[in-house]
């Protein structure tokens, strides 16, 4: 009975938590005045979200220190019948309008491929009846079939052998060219002209940077057993991508026992390319994914075969130091994150004393530092290495601390209607508020808490913390750098909340209402992206046929060969990704001309070796206008000392040969 009062309490708190969080949000980014004020400060978006996950976290906890030194009485009014119902009926309801709403909004958000969902592209009323018929089906299956132990385990690793052929199939696309409205040959050639400055031994400079971190170093080894060749480099991209999702798979199987979730949760887990995508959004696929998918499994690894101490704190701080040069936001994040889980550990079980308090503070704020000082460090001695300067904090972690990348160019208002961001941070601070639940002060007597609380714990700070990505720019693509994490909390918040079902209950107590009404939700959303899924699978292979059919590019390469001398002056859009496959050299190693506002004084660079006499450029003719706009004067220049000789085209992209 107190067990039953006690989680009663927590999700009493966590509801008012969430409640008092959600209406400081709201009221900071809607009440003008406060809005204005928030805004002087920076950006506001990420403002407003960090000061509602510690309010949220704060009024939490209090409430638990509150409601632990509350008497209560022998009946609880939650207990009552119409309590729990009412409670259900407001959860179930309320979530079904918030998915209709949200789905019926989802097309107004920038950067989303929403209009191609079967639910849009499909009558409503038959997509209503398909989501009804799967919905009961499941249920049914859930609670009447029942495996033996190990009948079928194989079939379910067969399926993530499936999936992860596909989604390697799906993301490579070495055809970046004529994609016309799914065009990402902008983002390709953003994270392809750094690999590229790279492979021909730049330096990282003030005009010479990534806007994604220092992954190029990373990739130099393998760059140099290729050749530096852009299709190649696909395919090893390609590979990563499938790698972070087979993480995720292994990851998911370990956090749940149900064989029908676990599928379920693998064809989700792989919607954005499978069924959202022709290709993949390179700012995220797999770049933002592939160290959280590998500190996740390895995270599963530690705390299902209870390793913790100091040999497996410090390999993940390794890993850490290695997602830092990868990307520095994703790096550090995971290393406040695996710090996180650690004092999460400290603080729920074994000895508490100021010494161990202390020791364990000071190893885990040292891991954060050195996996930060440490990155920072490998990258400047590869700059001194190449007789470089050494960069800056600021040049290091460019544009995060730039003003025109976090709140000028890219800054998008976050929208206010039912929408997907709501309810996954909705899900990641019920992730945190399980892991507070298990520390000691709101704990009686020495119950060991389980590893699943623990993961669940470290992957949700990890995504809040990621998160931060989509409140930057909220795109609404930029939503995947979670999904890996969100998929899985749907998957675990499932099978938990489902217990009834399994064990065929017609009475539950308040808490077990709460979490079963939870579980519906989520098994709910599940079904919703593994039918997205399995219906635009066929339709995105489609898209596909296009990226991979090189013939007309391999052409196009030729001719190149044939009719531009060798190693000529190249600058602009996809001209690394070219000359990268004829193997030559560009001769011209400037800031990626899709985010060349980074960087400005690129272009004045760039107009001033031409300057010193340069005979032939080579160039995309969508390259000029950018120029124009952020050196107006070296274009007129350029213009006006440069003859245009020939043309080139492939698949609706123009490439233009320059004589002096």
């Amino acid at each position: 009975m107190e067990s039953n009062r006690k989680r009663n309490r927590e999700i009493i708190c966590g509801v008012v938590a969430l409640l008092i969080a959600g209406v400081f949000f709201a009221g900071c980014l809607n009440i003008s005045a406060v809005s204005e004020k928030i805004s002087s400060w920076g950006n506001i978006n990420i403002i407003v979200y960090g000061m509602t996950l510690i309010l949220f976290c704060l009024v939490f906890i209090v409430g638990l220190c509150i409601a632990e030194k509350k008497k209560t009485t022998e009946k609880s009014l939650l207990e009552q019948k119409r309590v729990k119902m009412g409670a259900a009926a407001l959860l179930l309801v309320g979530q079904a309008l918030f998915f209709a709403i949200g789905a019926s909004k989802e097309t107004l958000q920038v950067g989303g491929v929403a209009g191609r969902y079967g639910w849009h592209t499909q009558p409503l009323w038959m997509m209503a009846l398909l989501f009804i018929i799967e919905i009961l089906a499941f249920f049914w299956l859930y609670r009447n079939v029942k495996l033996e132990k190990a009948s079928g385990e194989w079939l379910v690793y067969l399926l993530y052998g499936i999936l992860t052929v596909l989604i390697f199939y799906s993301m490579y696309t070495p055809n970046i060219f004529g994609r016309s409205d799914w065009s990402d040959s902008y983002h390709a050639h953003a994270y392809f002209n750094s690999i590229y400055n790279v492979h021909w031994g730049m330096p990282y400079t003030g005009e010479l940077t990534s806007i994604y971190g220092h992954y190029a170093l990373l990739w130099k080894l393998p760059m140099k057993l290729i050749g530096g060749d852009f299709q190649k480099f696909v395919v090893l991209l390609a590979g990563l991508g499938a790698i972070s999702h087979l993480c995720a798979f292994l990851a998911m199987n370990q956090m749940t026992k149900s064989r029908l979730l676990r599928v379920l949760g693998a064809i989700a887990i792989s919607f954005p390319i499978l069924g959202m995508k022709g290709g993949f959004y390179w700012q995220v696929w797999p770049h933002r994914m592939i160290f959280p998918a590998v500190m996740l499994l390895y995270g599963v690894t530690v705390l299902r075969k209870k390793l913790f101490g100091w040999k497996t704190a410090s390999l993940g701080y390794l890993i850490c130091i290695l997602g830092v040069i990868w990307n520095t936001e994703t790096g550090m994040i995971l290393a406040v994150s695996w710090a996180a889980l650690h004092m999460c550990y400290l603080f729920s079980e074994g000895e508490w004393n100021g010494k161990r308090v202390g020791g364990y503070t000071a190893f885990h704020l040292a891991g954060v530092v050195i996996s930060f000082v440490a990155a920072y460090g490998l990258v400047n001695l590869y700059n001194i290495l190449k007789h470089s300067p050494v960069n800056t904090l600021k040049e290091f972690m460019l544009p995060l601390m730039s003003d025109a990348y976090m709140t000028d160019v890219l800054h998008l208002d976050l929208p206010m209607y039912p929408s997907a961001y709501m309810a996954e941070i909705s899900m990641f601070l019920i992730g945190i508020a399980m892991g507070i639940t298990g520390w000691r002060w709101f704990q009686k007597g020495s119950k060991e808490v389980e590893w699943k609380t623990y993961l669940i714990f470290f992957m949700s700070v990890s995504a809040l913390g990621r998160l931060v990505y989509y409140m930057n720019r909220p795109a609404y693509h930029n939503l995947d750098c979670c999904h890996f994490s969100a998929v899985i909390m749907l998957v675990y918040l499932g099978e938990k909340g489902l217990r009834f079902i399994k064990e065929k209950k017609k009475d539950c107590n308040f808490d077990q209402v709460i979490k079963g009404s939870i579980g519906v939700i989520c098994v709910s959303a599940l079904l919703g992206m593994s039918t997205g899924t399995v219906l635009q699978f066929s339709q995105n292979s489609q898209m596909k046929e296009n990226f991979h059919n090189q013939e007309e590019l391999n052409a196009f390469l030729e001719t190149v060969e044939q009719q531009i001398p060798a190693n000529t002056f190249a600058f602009g859009l996809n001209m690394t990704e070219i000359y990268s496959m004829l193997h030559w050299n560009t001769q011209c190693f400037t800031m990626d001309f899709s985010d060349m506002f980074v960087a400005q004084d690129s272009a004045k660079h760039l107009v001033e070796q031409m300057q010193q006499g340069v005979e032939y450029v080579f160039t995309s003719a969508p390259s000029l206008p950018i120029l124009e706009k952020f050196y107006p004067e070296g274009y007129q220049w350029f213009m006006e000392t440069y003859t245009l000789d020939k043309s080139f085209n492939v698949q609706g992209t123009e490439f233009q040969f320059y004589i002096r």
